[in-house]
């Protein structure tokens, strides 16, 4: 054993801090008595003014220690000490370590089998602090207070006002994170074929989550405290195979990977479905059971003889949703919103994306080049929401949308357009009437859940580079031509009202968000 060549040491150690600050100061009216003369002094209304000054401050010890045996036995040591100033003095700092080992079998004497040029079994486990609370703040109690908005005159001028204070909490400090993780890495066949693979689970403890709920006699908001703990899991594969067979190289990179979150403590004493509570899976989809559409007054009668809407809407008539009474009290509802009182509400769904895939091709041949990329979601629920979904079927009349797809809905004998001989009867539609009654038809449930799974083809490129024997007689070192497509296809059952990879990103309702565009391009890279 030689000390020198066989084992390998790195040992770093250091000191990092963070300041940021940040200060304003404002003031303007309306009115101008001249456009001429712009100015806060030649302006007349609705003076106002603002300032503030804020501060944060963060500072970390950290070292790291790593130690490798001929490339068989890996080890790897880290700590750090982290203070923030988001936290009262006594809660400001603490210790964060993490621990990874990993074994190349591959490299051991007795393994023998040259197909396997790697065979390394990982293992971790670290911590990590989180400071990043809403507040910089939040142990300190202020008094609101604002300056001449009084709703009387005292000797002519509007008093400044105060209100009271919230409350804060003392004891917020750092959440934790605890991971842990296994991992197999495979290199064979002279690394042609790479494959990774990770299995791991993250414990997020101490975590700043929803307020408890209190009674509103409290008389203010009650602080966020670090009252919750999260459990994550999932796993990641990558495959890569890399080849060539005469002038022809190829590659493929394909990629899975799944999480899910659950979390496993919050003070919900209540079971308030509206709140976290133990168990509680992200992404869950609370939401009716729906029977269908009632083809005929006479099938919405007998179902309204054994069941309750009322609480939904009134005057039901054919077209309108037949709701199902899952808990058989004859009354459709959301009973008290709680676990063991949910109502006539299930899980109907889950909007958390499940296994994202991705698929990475490219071939080149002597001077041509090609490349794809799929990229999809296998997994995932999704109730849409607004009108750009219903149309004119629950939305009111500045908001209907009208789209081709809205045509499909309730018609009977006695619809107006049916009369007028400018549509026909249509008793097997997806949606419901028309109506401007919003929330009848329009609850969370089942019916109207959709698969937001997709494939899509998010980027197609091929191109070709000029040889070098042609660009020496002009000058140039190289030169490429190509064509290239962004968001080509996509494969998906959901509504193409929307686009599978933008629900949920944000906007007022569902669609009304800046759609991904497809794009061609043509081009030309030419170095001298």
């Amino acid at each position: 054993m030689d000390l020198a060549t066989d084992h390998h040491f790195k040992v770093m150690a250091g000191f990092n801090s963070e300041l940021n600050k940040y200060s304003n100061i404002g003031a303007g009216r309306t009115n101008l008595i001249t456009p001429n003369v712009i100015s806060i002094n030649t302006a007349t209304d609705n003076f106002t003014n603002e300032g503030a000054y804020n501060h944060w401050a963060t500072a970390g010890f950290f070292g790291r220690f790593n130690y490798n045996y001929k490339e068989k036995y890996f080890l790897e040591v880290n700590t750090r000490y982290d203070g923030s100033s988001r936290f009262i003095e006594d809660k400001r700092w603490n210790w964060f370590n993490s621990y990874s080992a990993g074994w190349n079998i591959a490299a051991e004497d007795f393994w023998g089998i040259e197909s396997f040029s790697m065979l390394k079994l990982r293992g971790s486990y670290g911590e990590l602090g989180n400071q990043n609370t809403s507040s910089w703040y939040p142990f300190y109690l202020s008094q609101p207070f604002s300056v001449n908005n009084g709703g009387w005159l005292v000797d002519g001028i509007r008093p400044n006002t105060a209100s009271a204070p919230g409350i804060v909490s003392t004891s917020m400090t750092w959440e934790r994170v605890k991971s842990y993780n296994i991992g197999l890495d495979l290199g064979l066949l002279d690394n042609r074929l790479v494959i990774n693979a990770d299995y791991f689970t993250r414990y997020t403890l101490d975590m700043v989550g929803p307020a408890k709920e209190l009674p509103v006699i409290l008389g203010t908001a009650v602080p966020n405290v670090n009252n919750s703990d999260l459990k994550s899991y999932g796993f990641e594969l990558e495959l890569n195979w890399r080849d060539q067979i005469g002038d022809l190289q190829y590659s493929v990179r394909g990629v899975l990977s799944d999480d899910q979150m659950e979390v496993t403590k919050y003070p919900n004493d209540t079971g308030n479905l509206s709140q976290w509570y133990n168990g509680r899976n992200n992404g869950e989809i609370w939401g009716y059971t729906t029977i269908g559409i009632a083809k005929t007054e006479e099938e919405m009668a007998k179902h309204l003889e054994t069941v309750s809407q009322n609480q939904m809407g009134s005057n039901w008539q054919a077209g309108d949703i037949m709701y199902a009474d899952l808990n058989g009290d004859g009354t459709v509802n959301s009973g008290s919103n709680t676990l063991d009182d949910p109502g006539d509400r299930s899980i109907i769904g889950n909007s958390t994306p499940r296994f994202r895939y991705g698929l990475d091709i490219s071939l080149n041949y002597k001077n041509f080049d090609f490349r794809i990329f799929f990229q999809g979601i296998g997994k995932r629920d999704w109730m849409p929401n607004g009108s750009y979904f219903w149309g004119a079927g629950g939305q009111n009349q500045w908001q209907a949308a009208g789209f081709e797809e809205h045509m499909d809905f309730f018609r009977d004998e006695n619809s107006p357009m049916v009369k007028a001989g400018a549509a026909e009867v249509n008793l097997d539609s997806y949606f419901p009437r028309p109506t401007f009654d919003q929330g009848r038809n329009t609850q969370t449930q089942s019916r109207y859940i959709q698969n937001a799974a997709y494939l899509r083809l998010k980027n197609a490129q091929v191109g070709y580079s000029i040889p070098s024997q042609v660009l020496q007689r002009v000058g140039m070192s190289s030169a490429r031509i190509f064509v290239s497509g962004e968001n080509l296809l996509t494969f998906t059952k959901m509504s193409k009202i929307f686009d599978p990879e933008t629900v949920g990103l944000g906007g007022w309702n569902d669609g009304k968000t800046y759609p991904f565009a497809t794009t061609y391009s043509v081009g030309l890279n030419v170095n001298f």
